[in-house]
């Protein structure tokens, strides 16, 4: 007994390209954007500042809290400024574990220059009085 197979030479009406199939589009955009994709790793980032080069535990801004020694004279005039207020404030710029740079500022710099209004901001070396509109006492 033999058994004959039929061969079809008219195309099924229901077929579709290969093109359209979805696993070709799927394949074919996972292609697009491994290209398009940086393959680089970032640099890690601190959780708390957001700057590159070192981590959460060893974040100038979030150590343990460094004092100034007291046989540094204060300034006279606010380093940000410039009026010579009796009041003044020493501003870790480099975070408040580091005392390698610090800026005398009276209260209102130190609030809305060197904080940005918010004591719980990460402090800043201003470049600009943001309380006269000048560039800052200490860049001239």
């Amino acid at each position: 007994m033999y058994l004959y197979r039929s061969v079809d030479l008219e195309p099924r009406a229901n077929s579709r390209p290969w093109w359209t199939h979805p696993l070709v589009l799927i394949g074919t955009g996972f292609a697009i954007l491994a290209a398009l994709s940086d393959s680089a790793p970032a640099e890690p980032t601190c959780g708390v500042c957001g700057r590159p080069g070192h981590n959460r535990t060893s974040c100038p801004h979030d150590g343990p809290r460094v004092h100034f020694s007291r046989a540094i004279p204060k300034r006279r005039r606010c380093d940000c400024c410039g009026q010579a207020k009796y009041k003044k404030y020493r501003h870790h710029p480099r975070g408040r574990s580091d005392d390698s740079d610090f800026l005398d500022v009276c209260y209102d710099c130190h609030l809305y220059c060197c904080h940005d209004g918010d004591f719980h901001n990460i402090g800043i070396k201003p470049r600009d009085c943001r309380v006269l509109n000048r560039p800052s006492f200490w860049r001239t």
